[in-house]
C-alpha cells in the first residue's frame, strides 16, 4: 500500500497521538455540518477536543447553524490544524451522540485563556460524539502552499467574463490572502459525512465563484463528486473568517469550480446570510 494510501485510509477510531494532537487551545478547528439545503456547514471552534481515541466533544458559546444542524442529522466532519509552520492537519467524521449542560463537562472550555477571563461569553452545552473514522496526521507542504502560490499568480481560471457581487470586499480580500488559510467541505457519497479539506490555494474570481488548483491534496480534491453542493471557508491571521456555500462545477483546465450560491457571515456576534437573503434597515436620521 503506497503512503498516499495509507494517508487517505479512514480508520474505525483516533490514535493516541491523534488524541494529543487535538488538545492545543491555539488550533484552527472545524465542525462540518449538514444544513437542511443539503450543503456542508462549516464552523469556527476553538472549544472542540478528543476525549479519547473513540470519543470527541464541543462546545457552544454561541448560537450558530452548526448547533440546529447536528440536532437534525447527527453526521458531523471535523477537522484540526496546527496554526504555526510546518502545518499539520488531523480529518475525522463523528455522530452526535448526546449533548450536556453540566458545568462539569464544560470546565475544560471555560478554563480557556479565550473563555477564562469572558464573562459575557461562556461554553454552556457540550456535544458529545462518537467517532466514526479517522485519518492519520498529516503535513501541509509548505512548498505546495507556494506552488498554488505561482499557479495562481500566471493563471487563476474560471472566469466568464461577467462580473457579479455575491461577494462583497471582506470575502473578496478573505479568499484573495495568497497565504490566508482557507479549506473546503463536501459531503462523502459513501457514506453521508462530511469531509474537510485544507485549500489554501483556492481564489475567489469575479465576485461570483471560487477556483482552487490541484497544487496540493490533488488525491482528495479529486473525491469531490462534480455537482456536489460544498462550502468553502476563507479566514485570515486574526480570524476574521467568511465562509461561502455552492455548487462544485468540477474540474475544469486543471482548476476546480465552485460557484457561489450562499455568502454567511460565520463571525459572532451576529451570524446569518449576508447573500442571496442580507436584510438591510433603513438608515435612521431621526430620534424621538
Amino acid at each position: 500500500m503506497s503512503n498516499k494510501t495509507e494517508m487517505l485510509k479512514w480508520n474505525p477510531k483516533l490514535s493516541e497521538e491523534a488524541v494529543k494532537f487535538t488538545k492545543p487551545e491555539i488550533m484552527a478547528k472545524f465542525v462540518s455540518t449538514i444544513d437542511k439545503e443539503g450543503y456542508p456547514h462549516l464552523s469556527f471552534i476553538t472549544s472542540n477536543i478528543a476525549m479519547s481515541p473513540e470519543v470527541v466533544k464541543w462546545g457552544e458559546f454561541t448560537r450558530g447553524m452548526s448547533k440546529g444542524n447536528v440536532l437534525k442529522n447527527p453526521k458531523q466532519g471535523m477537522l484540526y490544524m496546527t496554526v504555526a509552520m510546518p502545518f499539520k492537519f488531523l480529518q475525522l467524521k463523528a455522530d452526535l451522540d448526546y449533548i450536556s449542560m453540566e458545568g462539569d463537562d464544560a470546565i475544560e472550555f471555560n478554563s480557556m485563556n479565550l473563555f477564562r477571563y469572558n464573562t459575557y461569553m461562556r461554553v454552556y452545552r457540550i456535544f458529545f460524539n462518537k467517532i466514526k473514522a479517522a485519518r492519520h496526521i498529516r503535513g501541509i507542504s509548505l512548498v505546495g502552499i507556494v506552488k498554488g502560490i505561482i499557479q495562481n499568480l500566471f493563471k487563476i481560471g474560471g472566469k466568464t467574463g461577467k462580473v457579479e457581487n455575491r461577494l462583497q470586499e471582506l470575502g473578496n480580500r478573505l479568499f484573495k490572502g495568497l497565504v490566508f488559510p482557507k479549506f473546503i467541505s463536501y459531503i462523502d457519497p459513501k457514506d453521508g459525512y462530511p469531509v474537510i479539506i485544507p485549500l489554501f490555494q483556492a481564489r475567489s474570481v469575479e465576485n461570483k465563484r471560487i477556483v482552487f488548483n490541484l497544487a496540493q491534496f490533488k488525491e482528495d480534491l479529486l473525491q469531490i463528486p462534480n455537482g456536489a453542493k460544498v462550502s468553502v471557508f476563507a479566514m485570515d491571521f486574526e480570524t476574521v473568517t467568511q465562509m461561502v456555500k455552492g455548487t462544485f462545477l468540477g474540474i475544469q483546465n486543471k482548476r476546480g469550480i465552485v460557484d457561489i450560491e450562499v455568502v454567511y457571515n460565520s463571525m459572532p456576534p451576529l451570524v446569518g446570510e449576508m447573500f442571496p437573503n442580507l436584510s438591510v434597515r433603513e438608515k435612521v436620521t431621526e430620534f424621538s
